[in-house]
């Protein structure tokens, strides 16, 4: 699979702003079970971005 700089940086992207929001539901949390689940959401996030990269037409 060939990867262009365009996609590189949108992923760099996506991924920050996922770490973003990450960090904010880790600080956002008052239990165990909040930490847990925060980091159960990031990675199954961060997975289907790998996994199912958004479509982008080419023109």
């Amino acid at each position: 699979m060939n990867y262009s700089i365009a996609d590189t940086e949108n992923l760099l992207e996506e991924s920050s702003a996922l770490f973003e929001c990450y960090l904010e539901r880790v600080f956002e949390s008052e239990s165990v079970n909040d930490l847990m689940s925060a980091s159960h959401w990031y990675a199954d996030a961060f997975f289907n971005m790998l996994a199912y990269p958004q479509q982008q037409t080419r023109h």
